[in-house]
Formats: C-alpha cells, sequence, structure tokens
C-alpha cells in the first residue's frame, strides 16, 4: 500500500471536495461513509479514487488496516486523516472513521424500462424529498428484485451522502437513475407494453392487483411512490394505468414511504405464485 502523508489541514484538497459535495456543488462524485458502506463499493466494483482513514485505527485496528488494503488493490489512494478532520468530514452521529470516494454512477431511466422483460418492475420515487428515504426506496429496489430505483425530478439525488447511508450502501447493487422526466417514462412504458402504477391509499388492493398482474401475464411494471402526505402528484397519477394501495386498519392513513415500497414490492411482485 503506497504512503501518503497524513492529512492534518482544513485546508486538504480532499476535505474541501467533501465540503464542496456535501453543499451540492458537485454532482459529479460519490461519498461513502463508513466501513459497510465502503464494503459494499468495493463488492459492486465501484472504482474508489481514494479513501481517508482515521490515522489512528488505521495502524491499532486489523479490519480497518484489512478494509484499506483491499481499497488500495482496487486502486484507491488510502490516505491517513487525523481523527478529529474526518470526525468533521463525516455526517453520522457516530463518526465513521473511513470516507470513500467515487465518480458518481450514470443511470439512464429510459434504458432501464426499454431493457424491462415480463415479470419485471421498476421503483420510482416522485417527489421524495428527504435524502433517507430516498435511499431506503433504493434498499427495497435492491432487496426486493426490482430492475432499477428511479429518483423522478423534484426527488432527493439517491447519491446524496445520507441517502447511500440509507441505503447501507445497497444503491450500488443495482442500476440507478436520478432526476428521471417521470410522466416521459409513464408514457414509454404504455408505448412498449409495459404499465405504470401509482400507490395511492384509495387505490386498489395490492392483493387482488398482484391476482390480475399474474393473470394478465405480469407485463412489465414502473412503480411509483410519492412522499407521505402528498403521494404521486395527480398529474403523473393520470397517466398510470392502476393506482395500488396497502390496506390499513385502526384509521392509519400512510405508512412511510420506504414501509409502504416494501409492503407492495414483496406482496405485488417478490412473493410469487397464484393466491
Amino acid at each position: 500500500m503506497n504512503r501518503f502523508d497524513p492529512v492534518s489541514s482544513t485546508q486538504n484538497s480532499r476535505l474541501k471536495a467533501v465540503r464542496a459535495l456535501r453543499a451540492g456543488r458537485d454532482r459529479d462524485h460519490l461519498l461513502l461513509e463508513g466501513r459497510r458502506v465502503v464494503s459494499e463499493a468495493l463488492d459492486a466494483g465501484i472504482a474508489l479514487e481514494w479513501v481517508l482513514a482515521a490515522e489512528d485505527a488505521l495502524l491499532s485496528d486489523s479490519h480497518l488496516a484489512a478494509l484499506a488494503a483491499r481499497a488500495a488493490v482496487a486502486g484507491a489512494e488510502v490516505v491517513p486523516c487525523a481523527p478529529a478532520l474526518l470526525r468533521e468530514a463525516g455526517d453520522l452521529d457516530s463518526p465513521a472513521d473511513l470516507l470513500g470516494w467515487a465518480a458518481r454512477p450514470a443511470g439512464d431511466a429510459a434504458a432501464m424500462l426499454a431493457l424491462l422483460e415480463r415479470g419485471q418492475w421498476l421503483l420510482a420515487a416522485a417527489g421524495v424529498q428527504d435524502p433517507g428515504n430516498v435511499g431506503a426506496l433504493a434498499r427495497v429496489a435492491a432487496g426486493l428484485g426490482a430492475a432499477g430505483f428511479v429518483a423522478g425530478a423534484g426527488s432527493a439525488s439517491p447519491w446524496h451522502p445520507r441517502a447511500v447511508r440509507g441505503s447501507s450502501g445497497t444503491c450500488l447493487r443495482l442500476p440507478v437513475a436520478e432526476r428521471a422526466d417521470l410522466p416521459a417514462l409513464a408514457r414509454a412504458a404504455q408505448e412498449r407494453g409495459a404499465e405504470a402504477w401509482a400507490a395511492d391509499a384509495a387505490g386498489a388492493d395490492a392483493r387482488g392487483a398482484a391476482r390480475d398482474w399474474r393473470a394478465a401475464g405480469r407485463p412489465p411494471v414502473l412503480l411509483i411512490l410519492g412522499e407521505e402526505g402528498r403521494g404521486v402528484p395527480a398529474e403523473l397519477a393520470a397517466l398510470c394505468a392502476r393506482t395500488v394501495a396497502v390496506p390499513l386498519a385502526r384509521g392509519v392513513e400512510s405508512l412511510n414511504v420506504a414501509t409502504a415500497a416494501a409492503v407492495l414490492g414483496w406482496e405485488l411482485f417478490a412473493r410469487g405464485g397464484d393466491r
């Protein structure tokens, strides 16, 4: 592993780059916070440019040292950093002792839709502005077998540091697109024999929708969810072939958007079999 002088000043170029990304001035790179997320990135084959590792832990923690060595073998520059500066650069309640930096993956929502086959689905976020919720949606998409995840224009970026953390790095396991034109995507779905579905509390029971979908031969689906409370915008929902809902009890009106996505994704697409 190549040796680099420890980062010891807030004016270090890498720390300046981190601050610029957090301020939204850099949309070309990705910040990976913590061991788990860095490990996920390496597992996904993401080309890390560099990692900052807490100088004291790098010398005393064999697990961190091994992860840093793995990053170095993959081509990243591993740079020791003063722990206090690393804490300032991070955004975790429990400060990370490892930060990674990489080019932001590029995703094309229209291309993802065009590749969908029968039985496959895309998960999309419409106006979901909390990065943690967007990250959790990406995690649902990855975990329940969606072909990809799409964040529409007006949603937080799935590459925001808090979104990446919210996904626990699993956003790196599947195709992801951001700032997508969801109305255009819904129209494209209809043109190619797929269906766009909107999640809405007033929609059809997801259990019945699942049976209908299987009976129709399981056409590809673009499943769209909106922010809790606001839901999918009316003009977008009007372009959808179906609205689906999670039946709720005790007067509960809605679920957190990621929770709703998990229930719908499981019931509609993941369980399998006719019921």
